[in-house]
């Protein structure tokens, strides 16, 4: 974590501290951060956070903190952790050494059923191993956020691998993964600095949200291309500093528990009603092209390759990569992914 990122934070915990804030009639704020304005990524927690104010009568009310001056992305846990703020969503893409585990989720071409990823998602993260990950960053794991379709737009078409090794790759996740086993260079770019990028042909080509994100954040503007592949689905989870959870009142834990499961479907049932808009517009913008069958092949060729490497990288760190990887694929071949 940066100094500037250590002062903001400091400077937020000793404004709120790290318990929820209960005024004298007992109601109980909770601060809740997203690292971008209002869009596709916060969707499912603006429902949870309605829901659980509405149920809990009042009781609780989240003071809801939109964009990313207080903390990006990749700072949303550290954030959480110390209590800068209450909950937030994060990626564990973009923290892989804090959740190697958790990062299962994000392996390339696992199932085209994207419920059945996210509530398999949901149960992995609640398996002791995977648990482990958010408790040692003091959190409790809630739901799943946003759990969006991670595609690929480029400035020229792209057809072949060959195309793919000559383009300049945004990538992360299992894109990232795979990429680099079929000998692409990638680019590590974050999310806030690629519409510049993009727009400069830093990058040529980027692996992202779409089509609801590509389509909110004006790339569908930039790029001229768009392979609407499903790579991997981008994991977004929710969680909760765990000396608040811990501090909340009984029966305001029990209305958070119920609206969090309902989250799971709901979440995912929000996303596919903005990719409607999204999906035709980016249809308007740009033209749709696609690997042949035989290059594909090639792309499926060195999954298992990807998802070895996740799992002896795992292993070579003493993690169980191997039973959590085969709890995923359980998981969602349970929920018929």
């Amino acid at each position: 974590m940066s100094l500037v990122k250590t002062i903001c934070a400091s400077a937020l915990v000793a404004a709120s501290l790290t318990l929820p804030t209960q005024s004298a009639a007992q109601e109980i704020d909770l601060k809740y951060h997203a690292f971008t304005g209002k869009g596709p990524s916060n969707l499912a927690t603006r429902w949870f956070m309605d829901e659980v104010e509405k149920r809990s009568e009042g009781k609780v009310d989240f003071t809801r903190i939109y964009g990313g001056t207080l903390g990006k992305l990749s700072g949303q846990p550290e954030n959480i952790k110390v209590g800068a703020f209450d909950l937030g969503d994060f990626s564990p893409v973009y923290n892989p050494g804090l959740f190697p585990l958790a990062n299962v989720t994000s392996l390339p071409f696992m199932t085209d059923n994207p419920l059945a990823h996210v509530q398999a998602a949901h149960e992995l993260f609640q398996t002791p191993a995977v648990e482990a990950e958010f408790t040692a960053m003091n959190q409790k794991y809630l739901y799943p956020g946003q759990w969006g379709s991670i595609q690929m737009l480029s400035h020229d078409p792209i057809r072949s691998i060959d195309d793919l090794k000559s383009a300049k790759v945004r990538a992360h996740g299992g894109a990232a993964e795979i990429l680099k086993e079929l000998g692409v260079q990638v680019y590590g770019i974050p999310w806030g600095e690629l519409p510049a990028a993009a727009e400069r042909k830093v990058v040529t080509a980027a692996i992202i949200g779409a089509p609801a994100d590509a389509f909110a954040f004006g790339f569908g503007e930039i790029f001229s291309y768009w392979d609407d592949v499903d790579w991997f689905y981008f994991p977004l989870p929710v969680s909760i500093n765990l000396d608040t959870w811990n501090a909340l009142p009984d029966d305001v834990k029990a209305v958070i528990n119920e609206v969090r499961d309902e989250t799971v479907e709901k979440a995912r049932t929000l996303l596919e009603e903005a990719e409607v808009e999204a999906d035709a517009a980016l249809h308007e913008q740009t033209e749709v092209v696609k690997l042949d069958a035989a290059e594909w092949q090639k792309m499926m060729d060195v999954r298992n390759g990807a998802w070895q490497n996740w799992v002896d990288a795992r292993e070579a760190d003493g993690l169980p990569g191997q039973a959590v990887l085969d709890d995923f694929l359980k998981l969602l071949e349970k929920h018929g992914g």
